[in-house]
């Protein structure tokens, strides 16, 4: 077991080490492109609730910002509360789909994995409906069962989010 120990000293350690690699890597290929194609981080704020609340925030990356449909990859890291009063450290990474006013998103923690889909307003706010389950029946902190999510994401870069048709 001394895997699941590592996973136990080190989870929030390792989540922070995972996002500045991957901010890294992202800027690093953003300079080294001579395309007008940049990578301009997306800041999210994630509320989910299931069998107890988790409040996440991170960066987002829009990988297909050309196309209407929008495909984000994130990465971030929530604080959720036990049963024994304690908060616990969740590292995040996950890849969300939006296609007008609909979006699907899955991803996943060192402790659970999950799927959610629903509504979206322009990219801007996304409101869904899941499932989470965990990787193991382990009791501090398992997050599963029903999932229902809401997420606001902020940027400069316009092309992120959907644009608003009138229908005349």
């Amino acid at each position: 077991m001394p895997f699941r120990n590592f996973y136990k000293s080190y989870s929030g350690k390792l989540g922070i080490y995972c996002l500045v690699l991957v901010l890294f890597s992202f800027s690093v290929n953003a300079q080294n492109t001579k395309s007008d194609f940049t990578f301009e981080p997306i800041f999210y704020i994630n509320y989910s609730v299931a069998n107890k609340s988790l409040l996440t925030g991170g960066l987002e990356f829009c990988l297909d910002c050309k196309n209407e449909n929008k495909l984000f990859l994130g990465a971030g890291y929530g604080v959720t509360n036990s049963y024994n009063g304690n908060y616990y450290g969740l590292p995040d990474i996950h890849l969300s789909y939006s296609k007008e006013f609909l979006f699907i998103k899955t991803g996943s923690s060192h402790k659970n994995a999950y799927a959610i889909g629903g509504f979206t307003f322009l990219n801007r706010f996304d409101l869904g409906l899941g499932y989470s389950l965990p990787y193991d029946n382990e009791k501090i902190p398992a997050y599963k069962g029903f999932t229902t999510s809401l997420t606001l994401r902020l940027t400069k870069n316009e092309k992120a989010y959907q644009k608003f048709n009138m229908i005349q």
